[in-house]
């Protein structure tokens, strides 16, 4: 690398879609906390001005107008130093190019909506009062050196030399995806011969969790400094020398700092003032925990249907206790005693809802991986809910993530025992996640040990209550990008 660039700014933010205001302060504040410790360079997240997951937004031209608007503010805040980040642009093909006239026979019609858009990111290079549009995979020159950008984090080794390479993905955060991405850049830039940097965002859009972590590796594959995860910072990066690390977390440690930042930005996202957690489930400690790391405990509130019920006082929290005898009653005597189970989960459901809502509280769903790809759970019943922050996890991950947080709230979780159902959690993420089908693992060849019983009973819940988890509310998403099966399944796992 030429001696041109010694100091390189980082800045890892957390856009919205469609937020240019606030995504522009952002940015303009991390500038110039990077500016003021001598940065030659700063490098901002991709869709940092517009946005992560725009989605329907992006088709609009207001969205794109909009775009182009802030980054000409941009460049008016901006001092000495350039800075790098990308944008959704909107490119047509020639084919597709409108050469109608909107006259007499049309005059009603939109030539934007008749042609089918294409929305891409662009990479952008802002100077002071300038915006130049780059080329992704292409060298540019910025301040006497050779640079090359890329919006994915895909193995794509460049054909020409460059002085650095710089990585903008914006793929979500999932379990073990911060180790594979350390291989991946080291050595990537140990084969390459240059620096590279590695710049991702921070927050969470719907389910998906983007972790920030952003890093930068030497030309010899050395990690030179990393910035926290699932935190937004600024931080300047000396080329010449190695920074101070931060503590490596563990998967696990990983796993409790993502849904802990999913809550957090959910309850912000929805302008909630906070959480209201059933305390009757067998995962509600586990829940109170990361409500309370994420929010604190005057921001989180219970409810129970039972007053013999004390977690919420080892919590430290609030809880509502509702009086439902007497409609209970009421209820039985329209329904019959028959559906008494069916009818008390979907009325404490309901009650539950009623009270989270008067109190601009965010109601959280306490169902794991296991019961909801098992259907073990009612319609309109124990699924009720904004979001379900443990709708991600297996048995095993629930047992680890309370290990955990067990010597932080001693009282909340007291006596753990190994999790059970380990051969179904096994069975159902061989189906619904690896997609692998029944036959195999049934077959001898695949040392699969899995009964035909147990294989073809999962088989047959997995199907039946494919339409129980249309109702399903936000799920954080924690599990790798793998080929998942889309419902109904029914046509894929009838074999």
């Amino acid at each position: 690398m030429t001696n041109s660039i010694n100091k390189i700014g980082i800045i890892q933010t957390a856009p919205l879609p469609g937020d240019f205001s606030n995504n522009l302060r952002a940015i303009v504040q991390g500038y110039r906390e990077c500016l003021e410790h001598g940065a030659d360079i700063v490098i901002a997240p991709a869709a940092a001005l517009c946005g992560l997951e725009p989605g329907h937004l992006a088709m609009r031209r207001s969205f794109l107008s909009q775009t182009q608007l802030a980054l000409d503010s941009l460049s008016k805040e901006l001092g000495s130093a350039p800075l790098l980040l990308a944008a959704f642009a909107q490119t047509i093909s020639n084919e597709e190019v409108y050469v109608g006239v909107v006259g007499e026979d049309d005059a009603d019609s939109d030539p934007w909506m008749e042609n089918e858009r294409s929305i891409v990111m662009v990479p952008y290079m802002v100077e002071k009062n300038c915006v130049t549009e780059l080329e992704e995979n292409r060298n540019f020159n910025v301040l006497g050196s050779e640079a090359r950008i890329f919006l994915s984090d895909e193995e794509q080794l460049p054909d020409e030399s460059s002085d650095f390479i710089i990585r903008m993905p914006i793929t979500p955060w999932f379990v073990g995806s911060a180790a594979d991405d350390a291989e991946l850049y080291s050595w990537e830039a140990n084969m390459i011969g240059c620096p590279v940097v590695c710049v991702r965002p921070v927050g969470t859009i719907g389910g998906n969790i983007y972790s920030g972590g952003s890093s930068v590796y030497s030309s010899t594959g050395d990690l030179l400094a990393q910035l926290p995860m699932f935190e937004t910072a600024a931080k300047v990066v000396n080329m010449t020398r190695a920074a101070q690390l931060p503590r490596q977390m563990d998967n696990t440690e990983q796993l409790s700092a993502a849904l802990q930042r999913g809550i957090r930005d959910n309850v912000r996202n929805n302008c909630f003032s906070g959480v209201c957690i059933p305390m009757d489930h067998t995962n509600s400690p586990l829940l109170v925990a990361l409500a309370i790391e994420a929010l604190g405990a005057g921001n989180v509130c219970g409810i129970s249907f039972n007053k013999e019920n004390k977690l919420a006082e080892k919590a430290g929290i609030s809880c509502f206790y509702p009086q439902t005898g007497q409609l209970e009653e009421a209820a039985l005597a329209c329904v019959g005693q028959e559906d008494a189970a069916a009818l008390r989960e979907r009325m404490h459901t309901a009650i539950a809802l009623t009270h989270a809502e008067a109190r601009g509280l965010m109601l959280c769903c306490t169902l794991g991986r296991r019961e909801i790809m098992l259907g073990d759970f009612r319609m309109c019943g124990l699924s009720g809910g904004h979001i379900a922050p443990l709708g991600n996890l297996y048995d095993i991950d629930i047992f680890l993530l309370s290990e955990r947080l067990k010597e932080q709230f001693p009282d909340l979780f007291g006596a753990l025992a190994t999790p059970p159902h380990g051969t179904t959690n096994r069975i159902i993420h061989e189906l619904a996640d690896m997609n692998t089908p029944p036959s195999e693992l049934l077959h001898e060849e695949m040392n699969y040990l899995f009964k035909e019983n147990d294989v073809r009973l999962i088989q047959r819940k997995i199907v039946a209550s494919a339409i129980k988890r249309t109702q399903l509310p936000v799920i954080l998403h924690a599990d790798a990008p793998t080929e998942q099966l889309h419902f109904p399944i029914s046509h894929r796992l009838n074999d």
